[in-house]
């Protein structure tokens, strides 16, 4: 196939996509029918100017007889109905059809005779406003329409998936990052290790390949509505099937993933809304006789949330009765009926994933509520993922896809553990805690057969590596105490007790082998900047092979707002940012504490600037620390800046502000004090008997407001 065919493929297919979206959004909103039917026309037409010199005689003849349908219903001579709908809709099945042949043979069919005559006598008679009348669910008689699994995803041609649309201003930002790679790489090859450019090279090297990634990234990057337009064809021809009225609505379109994990998730988010159409929407009469609407809504909705995609799919039906499932799993034996009685309902809704179990009174061709669920937590745990349920009796059932946003290049927190290295990804880590030798004995403590850590009077399940893995024991707890990794991934919140940390690295995800998959504690391997070979833990597998279980969060954020309003116990960061002062933050508006060379600190305007992960972060430096560090450079120290990343709570242009501070000194509890004639309008807290400024204003001015201690 030559490369005009394949580029006309490619075309023809997202003016295919773009002409399914149309349809269905011209069926609910026909008084809008100008720009979507124009929209619909151009397409068709595309298709049949562009097959005229490419000989494709078939598709020409076809895109032609859309096209005078189309050209009748934009000059208003026809109404928008439902089987003039269909009829399009088979009119697209059949292009996509034609074009899928194209693309696996090279040409349009063997078939002898003009196999399209019948769809063709339909659309002609549509044309003539005597179309026959179609039942709900059926396409108009004559050509047959596609099975729904079909025409919304099978029949997306692999030259789509092969391609992706990138901006020119990311590729030409990419070429320049290209070229300072190369001068930075000439540079160093005229150095050697002990010149005095050597270790500014190095890092410049360093900040132009963390740029490089961060635009490769933002190149494979596509927003999740090319996914999501696929839905409202497939939603409605579901609903016409299962005798449904069903609403879908879209949040968060714009939101970016990477292309492979795009195509990863499309499997598993298409059977959950199956799922929610067949059987967690009720039918019409159900619904009225419930108070309800006729009409069930069902919303997908994708945001960011702590370096990942969340995705949901969420429905307003009658939700999962948990009575039906712990019912259904003593009757198969999967639990029993003692074990049924003291699960949580979180616990009982896992009973979902089980293969095969459903508790559908009838099954159905399309799905069967918990049919398959099983491979869809499998898909996306595959790369990386996590899948949750909630659902509610009689208000609906929400489906939540968690992804990385992309499997190539991850940050992660590398750990020393019996004599090996293991990264723990930082997207799921939480805090850490040092143990020191002296409190290794004290501070384990033990509930029944399970043991715990006190953290700011919380009881935290704990796992230690080590015996997780069998490894040697090197007594580390007992010559410099332990290290606790506070991690948290599909509800379950532990401490992963460690021998050492090793430095934060991005490191390169590489697949394992069917030896290590067997084990399932690991998510993948990677090679470290000193040579070694690291498993990447999977935090969710480990707390699962653990026996750690899943919080009941909402509890936990209940009893946290009543302490802050009885002026109670928070959680703070606290620092020091004046000479003998204790501040502390809010440990929620924290997102990381970087540490980096005080010559990577730019300024403009008098104003001091970091590059962070591809934005242009303002720097607070209230206690002048940066004046200092710069005195200490000068006199040939090497000098790092202190830098908490800390999320704005007010609205803002600017994201992120980094605050400089001299030192963090602890993560701890703090009491709120009442404001009285002494502390005036400071916010003041104690933390450890010390007395602590509360800084709470994250707002992007040059002079932000700091409340003094007298």
């Amino acid at each position: 196939m030559d490369d005009l065919t394949k580029e006309f493929i490619a075309e023809s297919q997202e003016g295919l996509d773009r002409m399914e979206r149309c349809l269905t959004e011209l069926e609910v909103r026909p008084g809008d029918g100008e720009q979507l039917v124009g929209e619909i026309f151009r397409a068709v037409h595309t298709i049949k100017g562009t097959t005229g010199f490419l000989g494709f005689d078939r598709l020409e003849k076809l895109a032609h007889a859309g096209e005078h349908l189309l050209g009748s219903l934009r000059d208003g001579k026809l109404a928008v109905t439902s089987e003039l709908i269909s009829g399009l809709l088979s009119l697209l099945d059949r292009l996509r059809e034609i074009l899928m042949l194209i693309e696996e043979t090279g040409g349009e069919g063997t078939r002898i005779g003009d196999e399209d005559s019948e769809l063709i006598t339909v659309l002609a008679a549509l044309n003539e406003d005597a179309a026959p009348v179609v039942s709900s669910g059926a396409a108009v008689s004559g050509p047959k329409m596609m099975p729904v699994e079909a025409s919304a995803s099978s029949m997306s041609s692999a030259a789509s998936e092969k391609t992706l649309r990138i901006d020119v201003e990311v590729l030409n930002r990419m070429m320049n990052l290209v070229g300072e790679l190369v001068l930075t790489r000439n540079q160093m090859l005229q150095s050697n290790m002990d010149a005095s450019n050597f270790p500014e090279l190095a890092r410049r090297l360093d900040s132009v390949t963390a740029d490089l990634r961060e635009s490769v990234m933002q190149a494979r990057m596509q927003p999740v509505g090319h996914l999501f337009g696929k839905f409202p064809r497939m939603v409605r021809d579901l609903a016409r099937t299962c005798r449904r009225e069903v609403r879908v609505e879209f949040f968060g379109q714009e939101t970016g993933l990477d292309k492979s994990l795009l195509e990863a998730i499309k499997d598993p988010l298409t059977h959950a809304v199956r799922n929610a159409v067949d059987h967690g929407i009720e039918a019409p009469e159900v619904r009225v006789m419930a108070g309800k609407p006729s009409e069930g809504c069902l919303r997908l909705r994708a945001f960011h949330q702590s370096g990942s995609v969340v995705i949901e799919v969420a429905d307003d039906g009658a939700g999962i009765a948990m009575e039906r499932v712990l019912a259904k799993a003593v009757e198969r034996g999967l639990v029993t009926p003692e074990q049924a009685t003291e699960m949580t309902e979180r616990e009982a809704l896992q009973l979902i994933f089980l293969p095969g179990f459903s508790t559908a009174a009838a099954v159905t061709t399309v799905s069967g509520r918990g049919v398959g669920m099983d491979v869809v937590r499998a898909n996306v745990e595959k790369v990386g993922g996590s899948v949750e349920l909630e659902s509610k009796v009689g208000m609906g059932t929400t489906l939540r896809l968690r992804v990385p946003l992309t499997l190539a290049i991850v940050p992660a927190l590398v750990v020393r553990s019996g004599g090996q290295s293991f990264a723990l990804p930082q997207s799921a880590l939480v805090e850490l805690v040092y143990v020191p030798q002296r409190d290794a004995k004290t501070a384990v403590e033990r509930v029944g057969a399970a043991e715990v850590y006190r953290l700011r009077e919380r009881l935290l399940p704990i796992v230690w590596l080590e015996r997780l893995l069998e490894l040697e024991k090197r007594n580390a707890a007992e010559s410099h105490g332990f290290y606790l990794a506070v991690l948290e991934a599909e509800g379950c919140r532990y401490g992963l007790v460690v021998d050492d940390l090793l430095a934060p690295e991005e490191i390169v995800v590489k697949p394992l082998s069917a030896v290590l998959r067997e084990i399932g504690l690991f998510s993948g391997a990677t090679v470290l900047g000193n040579g070694t070979l690291a498993l990447i833990l999977d935090i969710g597998a480990t707390a699962a092979r653990a026996g750690v279980k899943p919080v009941e969060e909402a509890q936990d954020e209940i009893e946290m707002e009543e302490k802050v309003v009885q002026g109670a116990e928070v959680s703070l960061l606290v620092f020091e940012d004046r000479a003998r002062e204790r501040t502390a933050l809010p440990l929620d508006v924290v997102e990381r504490i970087e540490s980096v060379p005080l010559s990577q600190i730019e300024y403009a305007g008098g104003r001091p600037l970091l590059q962070y992960r591809g934005e242009l972060l303002p720097l607070r430096d209230e206690g002048r620390v940066l004046a200092e560090l710069e005195a200490e450079q000068e006199r040939g120290e090497e000098a790092t800046v202190t830098v908490l990343i800390c999320r704005n709570s007010r609205k803002s242009a600017v994201r992120r502000t980094g605050m400089v501070v001299r030192r963090v000194l602890d993560v701890s509890g703090g009491t709120l004090l009442e404001k009285d004639d002494a502390t005036g309008e400071m916010e003041l807290a104690l933390v450890k008997e010390k007395l602590t400024t509360i800084h709470r204003e994250f707002e992007a001015k040059s002079a932000p407001e700091w409340k003094e201690v007298a």
